[in-house]
């Protein structure tokens, strides 16, 4: 069972009219979640900022803040939370605008059996929001694999430059001990065109020493067998 799942259903209902408040909650009594109440939108952003409400009934016309502002700040906010309208009167441009534009789960208009449909639609709301958590939850879980997934490959691309950056410094240094290498080694009777071809051997064994992944295995038996070649031909003898 989900942490949501063990958290008690909440509702706050919003109404400048403190009969219709009280109209609600005689209508709710003994219903399996928590109720509160505000008189307008100041009352209504400051309960917000301390809980978290599943479903959310609220007038158009309110002090402070009206109900577009509302529900605007829960749609940004707190997605998950399901909106209502119950109102005395709306027009077909606001209609659309709710319904559409700021996700508005049900508009009741005044009067309505709170205990008959309404309560009906609360049912669906809190369904309807459970829906939603779980939706949040799988995409949440789906960017945090994303992101680790991205982080993974950043750090094989940051492992695969070092390597490159090491095998490239392993080549420099090795193609500078080749010279080197000569100046310490007299080959017998070689000519300046076969020292220079021996070079290019030395050189391409280098090459094969520095292949990288299921090369390596590979070039290091080619660059073995090249240099094994090299020196049979130069038959190097030390200076004395």
């Amino acid at each position: 069972m989900s942490e949501q799942d063990n958290e008690a259903k909440s509702l706050l209902f919003i109404s400048k009219y403190p009969q219709i408040i009280q109209e609600f909650l005689d209508a709710m009594e003994g219903q399996e979640f928590e109720v509160d109440t505000a008189l307008n939108g100041i009352e209504a952003a400051k309960k917000f900022k301390k809980k978290h409400y599943n479903v959310v009934v609220t007038g158009v016309s309110l002090e402070g803040y009206n109900g577009e502002q509302i529900i605007t700040y829960l749609n940004k906010n707190a997605p998950s939370t399901v909106c209502i309208i119950y109102t005395t009167a709306i027009s077909p441009a606001q209609l659309h605008f709710f319904i559409n534009e700021r996700n508005v789960f049900r508009v009741f208009l005044r009067p309505v059996d709170f205990k008959g449909e309404f309560f009906a639609a609360l049912s669906e709301a809190f369904e309807y929001h459970a829906v939603q958590v779980k939706n949040e939850q799988e995409e949440k879980e789906k960017q945090e694999i994303q992101e680790n997934q991205r982080k993974e490959i950043q750090a094989i691309e940051h492992r695969m430059r070092m390597q490159q950056l090491a095998g490239d410094g392993l080549n420099r240094y090795m193609r500078r001990l080749l010279r080197l290498t000569l100046k310490e080694y007299a080959a017998a009777r070689l000519s300046e065109e076969e020292l220079r071809t021996l070079l290019g051997e030395e050189e391409q064994a280098v090459e094969c020493s520095c292949m990288k992944g299921e090369q390596t295995k590979e070039g290091l038996a080619q660059a073995e067998n090249l240099l094994e070649q090299v020196y049979k031909r130069a038959r190097y003898k030390p200076r004395r």
